[in-house]
């Protein structure tokens, strides 16, 4: 399923690895006064965040609910209600329009627009059930659903019936986030016993696994061109706390991104700002929102948003704007730019 090329390595440091700080340039200088803040949306945690279309974010709350949100005019679109208990993923299929959430009840929802904007819809279009613990994973693609859960399971399911196409179990596979693989019938699973999977979704048979990582790998994200994927880790203190670059052609980590202070909870792919840097985002429980340099490892930009608490995942929208979730219930939105010096900078726009 994917070739056999090694990649370059991208840098000459010692096990891949750069420590650097941030340069005081690269910190926004927008001061808090000038953050719109609209009505919070979500009633507690909010876990998990997708992008939808050029200007919405969809997130999934322990308060039961999901919520399409269009941020630039500070508007609620949707309120999906239905899970019995915390909504712990969510996804968006915009070939189908449909929205999906996995949850804590340990069901998968397919949910459709309800026909009064700005409304609450409780009318769940398709439930695939099947877990016996919580669901933590869930990915969207080729009319198939894929979810993943603390059962130590991965299923796949069929979009028009909601039926269980297969299940696979692996001992202490303990499930913290699928991605689909795009232009490729395959997902990115990262797991609780340390390791990055990739899935064929073709017969639900785990294609690749990469070596484990020293420490619990929290999330993952994919990029655009289906040859890396980026995973997170758990830590404190520093060790740990990292992000880590895998090429699916070489099956090897190409490097880490190491600067975070405590468990780093989201990494998301960033779409290029500029003609000639490519960047990546994470956030952690350290309250930092980091932009790296992705060939570099350089961390071109960090910011430290007042009383947001521990921050829990993230999504990069194709305008450049990045939305990060936070446990105390509340989502941010920044926008990453590139100033006339080419020097990387965020801006926090909104807070809802």
């Amino acid at each position: 399923m994917f070739s056999s090329i090694m990649g370059k390595k991208q840098s000459k440091h010692k096990n891949n690895v750069m420590y650097s700080s941030v340069p005081n340039s690269a910190i926004s200088d927008k001061t808090d006064l000038d953050v719109k803040r609209y009505t919070t949306v979500h009633q507690d945690a909010v876990n998990s965040v997708v992008t939808v279309g050029d200007d919405c974010f969809l997130s999934g709350s322990a308060d039961k609910s999901l919520v399409l949100y269009k941020w630039q005019e500070g508007r609620m679109m949707q309120r999906w209600t239905g899970h019995h208990k915390s909504v712990t993923r969510v996804a968006y299929s915009p070939e189908l329009e449909a929205y999906f959430s996995g949850s804590r009840d340990k069901h998968v929802n397919m949910w459709k627009r309800g026909t009064t904007t700005g409304g609450i819809c409780e009318k769940v279009a398709t439930s695939f059930i099947g877990h016996t613990l919580v669901v933590t994973g869930l990915a969207v693609g080729d009319n198939k659903v894929c979810s993943g859960s603390r059962d130590n399971s991965v299923r796949l399911w069929d979009i028009e019936t909601g039926n269980c196409l297969a299940n696979v179990a692996i001992l202490r596979n303990l499930v913290t986030q699928i991605k689909w693989v795009p232009g490729q019938t395959a997902v990115a699973q990262t797991s609780e016993d340390k390791c990055l999977r990739i899935w064929d979704t073709r017969v639900l048979q785990e294609a690749t696994t990469f070596p484990k990582k020293q420490y619990i790998q929290t999330s993952c994200d994919t990029s655009k061109d289906g040859n890396y994927v980026l995973t997170s880790s758990n830590g404190v203190g520093g060790q740990g706390c990292e992000a880590t670059l895998w090429d699916l052609r070489s099956t090897k980590v190409v490097c880490e991104y190491r600067g975070h202070q405590q468990t780093v909870g989201g990494c998301a792919f960033l779409p290029r700002v500029s003609s000639s840097n490519e960047y990546i985002a994470t956030c952690g429980n350290d309250s930092t929102i980091r932009i790296w340099n992705k060939n570099t490892q350089d961390c071109v930009s960090m910011m430290t948003i007042p009383g947001s608490g521990q921050l829990t995942s993230i999504a990069a929208g194709n305008d450049g704007s990045l939305c990060v979730t936070s446990l105390n219930g509340k989502l941010f939105v920044l926008t990453v730019l590139e100033d006339s010096h080419g020097q990387c900078k965020m801006q926090h726009n909104v807070q809802y």
